[in-house]
């Protein structure tokens, strides 16, 4: 008896040994591999394999300082644990190359001067304890430094763009060359301070925002990587000129152009012309003449009627469908929810370069017509021209890749005003461009102040389309994987129905059910016995 007893202990001392040994071997594994279930449809909480190349493609030390206040309130500590882990990840991959060090800045005068020297402020945040509520002063910053340079993330949040922060800030403090987006502006036009505004704002943290101003032609300074048009109207042929040899010398274009003119308090619009027509056409693109409306993919929009305001599924406002965005393009392939308001169609030209390819973003549903001419944009008439079965999906977005023969080919140089009268500009035409890219989307209204905060995808499409022009596609899927507006799914009147006679009687008709099935086996249940009994008599 002893003997069995002695024989169970030493066994259960071999499995708790077993058992310590296989957790000490996956806690040592677990230092540098992770296992992890993201069952979210974009992986939103799973590094992005640009992150991972980006880091285990580090070739020399960077070092992440988290300025982190040890003592937070009670509501922000699952928030430095999400960070915590979060830079676990980053510094398993980056290896020996990704250095991170916590620091308190509370506890140390000095670390706290550099945070002031960094641009890492002190907040104040409220506690709330023993019913009262009291403030208290902490540090939510984190710097990533590489030699002598230094990229800042001032106050953290939260983790939802923490990781596209945190590459972003690392690629560009390895970056050697700036890299610099231009902003067409001109007279009447939108500007960096009205019209522009947030979408400059949104691309600051990466690159360097210029004014392209060619009212008196160019050329646009070599300095200029990509430059961004938006909503131009009559554009010289001094400034088309400018913009021609800018994408022959290898330049980048991102255009947004506006098809029609709304004068303020009016609900008619005219045609409008952006002067690009021809210089695209020449590129294999055809910005169509017209108004795209859409009867069944628009998002609402809201009018006032005297002292009434109401909102109303809008056609002219034409929401593209995560189905009708070119799968393979990160632009856009894992954004949905993108809005165009007034737009026109952007399609293949009918003579397209040899030397070019052309790539189709964005299109609307099958259910989608155009308009020409005058436009009445009121949002209560009836639309009787819609298409009643489905139709071709219309082209609204576009990509053009390769080599690009210049407009003014053949051409004399365009004069230029000059106070004293014109003169011709000072240049040399190039007859072919390097090898660039040049993207066209039908609607700049969408990417305007007015609008780009009533849609989240439209800020990330223009940073997407800048990203991908200037830098590549590495930061791209960072940002737009959390990117995602799910629309209920279009029913027709049928499944309506159905879904309604479920709703109301549904669950009455289920309780129904279990009470027949319950009282059936009651009774079952009851009568077995006497079934028996009979039997035996």
């Amino acid at each position: 008896m002893a003997g069995d007893r002695t024989r169970l202990g030493s066994s259960s001392l071999l499995l708790v040994g077993i058992v310590l040994a296989v957790l000490i071997v996956v806690n040592l594994l677990s230092v540098n591999r992770f296992a992890r279930i993201d069952l979210t449809e974009n992986k939103e909480y799973t590094l992005s394999e640009s992150t991972k190349r980006m880091l285990r493609g580090l070739d020399d030390v960077v070092n992440i300082k988290v300025y982190f206040s040890k003592n937070l309130p009670t509501y922000l500590v699952t928030l430095n644990q999400a960070v915590r882990d979060l830079l676990d990840e980053y510094q398993a991959y980056g290896k020996e190359n990704l250095l991170v060090e916590r620091e308190d800045p509370a506890d140390d005068p000095e670390v706290e001067q550099r945070c002031r020297v960094l641009g890492i402020p002190q907040v104040q945040l409220q506690i709330f304890e023993k019913d009262k509520a009291e403030v208290t002063n902490a540090y939510l910053g984190i710097a990533v430094l590489y030699e002598d340079r230094s990229e800042v993330i001032p106050v953290v949040q939260g983790v939802e763009n923490l990781e596209y922060d945190l590459t972003a800030a690392i690629l560009k403090a390895f970056r050697k060359e700036e890299k610099v987006v231009g902003f067409l502006v001109g007279e009447g036009g939108p500007n960096l301070e009205k019209g522009l505004a947030s979408a400059k704002g949104a691309l600051e943290s990466q690159y360097r925002t210029v004014v392209v101003d060619l009212a008196r032609g160019g050329p646009i300074s070599a300095d200029v990587h990509t430059l961004v048009v938006a909503s131009p109207k009559n554009l010289s042929d001094a400034a088309l000129y400018a913009i021609d040899q800018f994408v022959m010398r290898g330049g980048k274009l991102l255009a947004f152009l506006d098809p029609i003119e709304i004068p303020e308090g009016s609900i008619q619009a005219l045609p409008k012309r952006s002067g690009l027509e021809g210089l695209l056409e020449n590129y294999g693109i055809d910005v169509g003449a017209n108004l795209v409306l859409d009867a069944r993919s628009n998002a609402n929009a809201s009018f006032s009627q005297g002292f009434l305001m109401f909102s109303m599924p809008y056609p002219f406002w034409v929401r593209v469908l995560p189905e009708n965005a070119d799968p393979d393009h990160p632009m856009v392939n894992k954004l949905s929810g993108i809005v165009l308001p007034w737009t026109s169609t952007v399609s293949a030209a009918m003579d397209v370069p040899e030397a070019v390819l052309i790539d189709t973003l964005l299109r609307s549903s099958e259910f989608a017509w155009t308009k020409t001419g005058g436009y009445d944009l009121n949002p209560q008439q009836r639309f009787q021209d819609a298409p009643r079965e489905p139709t071709e999906k219309l082209p609204l977005a576009l990509v053009a890749s390769g080599v690009f023969p210049s407009f003014f080919e053949g051409k004399p140089v365009p004069m230029i005003d000059e106070t004293d009268g014109a003169a011709a500009v000072d240049s040399e035409t190039i007859p072919r461009s390097a090898e660039t890219q040049v993207v066209v989307v039908g609607s700049a209204n969408g990417f305007l102040d007015d609008m780009i905060g009533q849609f989240p995808a439209n800020r990330i499409l223009f940073q997407n389309a800048v990203d991908w022009l200037t830098l590549g596609d590495d930061l791209i899927a960072i940002r737009s994987r959390a990117a995602a507006d799910r629309p209920l799914r279009e029913f027709s009147e049928k499944g309506k129905a159905l879904a309604r006679f479920l709703a109301v009687f549904g669950v009455p008709i289920l309780v129904v059910l279990f009470g027949l099935v319950r009282f059936v086996r009651l009774r079952n249940r009851r009568a077995a016995p006497l079934a028996a009994e009979e039997k035996l008599t």
